[in-house]
Parts: C-alpha cells; sequence; structure tokens
C-alpha cells in the first residue's frame, strides 16, 4: 500500500505547474476577491445576513402588573402595602417591551427583522419559506418574569423559539434569542438586595450587551474557507486525472504483473487525495492567517475544531476521487472524463457557495449547496467561528461522513474488474 500511496504523491509532485497552482492560486483570489466584494458588506466588514424573525405577544402586558400584586400577596404572603409598593416600583418596567428594544437596536438592525404578527399568520409564511424562526411570547410571560425576578426563583414561563428546519439562519436567530434572555436571566429588571424585605429596581448600566450573536464571521475568513475548499474540490479530480497518465504508460498493467491487488490502486488513490487535500487546505488557512490575521485571537479548542472539519472535508473528498477514477477506467475518451469531472466541480463550488458568497444565492440553491461536500463544510466552519459550539457541526459531520461513505461505495461498485479496465 505504501508504494501505491508514494506514486500518487510522486506524480502529483512532479507536476510542479499543478503544485503551483493549488498552493498559490488559491492566496491570491482570498486577496482579489476580498477587494473585490468589499463594497457589498457593512463598515465593521462583516458578512450581512437578512434574518427574518416573526414574534407572536400572547401576553397581555396591561394587565400584568394587577396579576404581579395578586401573585405576590397570594404566593409571596407579602402585606398588600408592601406588595403595591413593589408594583408601583416596576411599573415601568416592561420585559416584553425591553425585548423588543434589544431586537429593534442598532446592533441588530443589519441582521434581523422582525415581525410582529399572529400565529396564524406565521404559519402561513413559514409555510412560504418567508421566515427564518418564530419566537412565542407565551401569556403570563411579564407577570412571572417580575414575579420570579423578585423571589429569586427560576420562571415558569419561558420564550418559545420554533423554525422549520435548522438551517445557518436559524440557527444564528436562536443564538441571539437564547443568548440574550439567558444572560439577562430575567433579573435585568430587579436585584435582591440581602436582608432587605423588598427588591430595588435597576436598569442594566450602559446598555444592552450583544450577546449570542457569536464572534464576527468576517470577508476575508469567507473566501478563505471558499477557496480552500474549491481548489480541495479540484484536487480529486487532479488526482484522478492523472490515472489517463497512468493508462497511457501502462502502469495499470505493470501492477497486474507484480501480482498485487487491482484494488489497492483505488484506496492508494483515495489515501492521497485525502493527504493532499488535507494540506492543501490546512496550508490556506494556516498561510492566510499569517499574511492577513484571519482567524485573531482564537484558542486551541477552535483549531482542534478546525482540523477535525478539515479531515471529515478531507475524507468526503477522497471518495470523491474514488468516484472519479472508477469512471475514467471505464471510459475510452480519457478528455471526455476529465471534461465531466470538472464540470461537476465546478457546478459544486458554485451552488456551494465558492465562486460567491451563499447569502446572495436563491433559497432553493442554498438548500441544494448544503448537499454537498464543499457547502456543507462552509456552514460547518461559518458556525464554528462564530459560535464554537460543537451541537452546530455534529448533524453536518455525520452527513459529510455518509457521503464519503456513499461515494467510496459507488466508486468500489464501479470500479472495473480483470480485464474490464
Amino acid at each position: 500500500m505504501r508504494s501505491f500511496i508514494t506514486k500518487d504523491l510522486l506524480l502529483f509532485w512532479r507536476d510542479r505547474k499543478e503544485l503551483i497552482t493549488v498552493l498559490v492560486l488559491p492566496i491570491v483570489l482570498v486577496f482579489v476577491l476580498n477587494f473585490a466584494f468589499a463594497g457589498i458588506f457593512d463598515n465593521d466588514d462583516e458578512l450581512s445576513m437578512d434574518l427574518q424573525l416573526a414574534v407572536v405577544n400572547q401576553d397581555n402586558e396591561a394587565e400584568a402588573l394587577a396579576q404581579l400584586k395578586e401573585k405576590l400577596v397570594k404566593e409571596a404572603l407579602l402585606p398588600e402595602d408592601e406588595a403595591l409598593e413593589i408594583v408601583a416600583q416596576v411599573s415601568y418596567v416592561n420585559p416584553v417591551q425591553i425585548l423588543f428594544d434589544y431586537l429593534d437596536s442598532e446592533e441588530l438592525q443589519n441582521w434581523v427583522t422582525v415581525h410582529k404578527l399572529e400565529e396564524s399568520e406565521t404559519i402561513i409564511k413559514v409555510e412560504k419559506g418567508d421566515l427564518d424562526g418564530i419566537l412565542v411570547i407565551p401569556e403570563g410571560f411579564t407577570t412571572d418574569s417580575l414575579y420570579a425576578a423578585f423571589v429569586g426563583t427560576s420562571p415558569t414561563t419561558s420564550l418559545k423559539f420554533k423554525r422549520e428546519k435548522d438551517t445557518n439562519n436559524s440557527s444564528a436567530l436562536y443564538n441571539i434569542v437564547y443568548g440574550f434572555t439567558d444572560h439577562m436571566n430575567y433579573h435585568f429588571a430587579m436585584q435582591e438586595i440581602e436582608g432587605a424585605t423588598m427588591a430595588e429596581v435597576t436598569l442594566p448600566e450602559g446598555g444592552f450587551e450583544k450577546v449570542g450573536t457569536g464572534a464576527s464571521f468576517t470577508l476575508t475568513q469567507y473566501f478563505t474557507i471558499a477557496m480552500g475548499a474549491l481548489f480541495a474540490l479540484f484536487l480529486s479530480a487532479t488526482v484522478a486525472s492523472k490515472t489517463g497518465v497512468e493508462i497511457r504508460q501502462q502502469v495499470f498493467n505493470r501492477i497486474l504483473l507484480t501480482n498485487s491487488k487491482p484494488i489497492l490502486f483505488l484506496i492508494g488513490k483515495m489515501v492521497s487525495t485525502f493527504c493532499l487535500a488535507w494540506l492543501q487546505i490546512m496550508f490556506v488557512f494556516i498561510l492566510s492567517h499569517f499574511l492577513l490575521d484571519v482567524f485573531p485571537d482564537r484558542s486551541m479548542i477552535f483549531w482542534l475544531g478546525t482540523v477535525g472539519i478539515v479531515t471529515i472535508l478531507s475524507l468526503a473528498i477522497s471518495s470523491l476521487a474514488a468516484v472519479f477514477t472508477s469512471i475514467l477506467l471505464r471510459m475510452n475518451n480519457i478528455d471526455a472524463a476529465n471534461g465531466i469531472f470538472m464540470f461537476v466541480i465546478l457546478m459544486f463550488g458554485i451552488i456551494g457557495g465558492n465562486f460567491v458568497p451563499i447569502y446572495i444565492l436563491p433559497d432553493w440553491l442554498q438548500q441544494m449547496g448544503e448537499w454537498t461536500p464543499n457547502g456543507l463544510s462552509l456552514v460547518m466552519l461559518t458556525n464554528w467561528i462564530q459560535f464554537e459550539e460543537l451541537s452546530s457541526i455534529v448533524i453536518p459531520s455525520v452527513v459529510l461522513i455518509g457521503f464519503f461513505l456513499l461515494c467510496t461505495v459507488i466508486g468500489l461498485a464501479l470500479y472495473p474488474k480483470r480485464g474490464e479496465a
């Protein structure tokens, strides 16, 4: 097996033109595209997103204070005059309004568009694909939040976030809403004073903190990921195309004469493609980072997660090389086969967001792109850069592994038996 892997690596190494193209061209394109597309992004150079959030307010805020007084008397067992004093202190605090102020704040105006709708209207809009998520404010939310803040317990009524399916946009919305409610924890309006009989009402100093939206995702990061994945895809076609050279040089027949197992030829292609793709992507990431400071102030956990994603993507690309190699061995016209491979790679690159930012593509193309290995890796790395949450990359990782297994099976099934190539 070592000789087969070494053979493929040497074939690639000796093609200096291809080597320079794979290593240098992605870096050059990152520089060029970074300047070419700079005008379509905001002043902070962050990737713009148009998140559509519907808010269904089922709470009756007009009756909240009366209900709060009743709960303080009946459940907290406070005297009525003391309960009235507390209600008077919190009369200007409205958790629902503060949440709306947060969603409409300058920090989120370029990210989130809020629609105040009835629940029946949201169902229609979700079916049409007009909404990325629905935030439901249940009945009694204001009363329960203020009461829980006073007595120091967890509220029994909480916000509900609904989404039709898990997408990059819906995940971003969820993190915005969850981060806000978790950070404030319903105690932004009142703070308990130890030993006192009632709470002193205070608002948070310095306004609202932008939480839950994750780290910024910059233009340079996008194109670094896109170019790394795109040229790794080209590697799968390049390694497969070397089979045409080996056919002309009778390499395959020599393998048969040595009594080696023919299947090792295909496995060698997969292993060499995996190694080349992994090294190429990491080279682009690391060199871009040192030249452009693409991933500043990142922890070791971030880099370990990035290496894991690149490893899974390289596996998927190696299986694609297996399919290409098997197809090429069965075709009489090698140039036609190479043309087909290039067409497939270009299609993957277009719908996977490697040529233009995926967010400017139609929704149906975005959904198709998420089933390509490069599109999936783009979603995974986008979420990982912003949130560094393992849960956000588990399912896409499983899908990529499934792609690897499926293409490997197809490649083995198409691989010609003895005498068929």
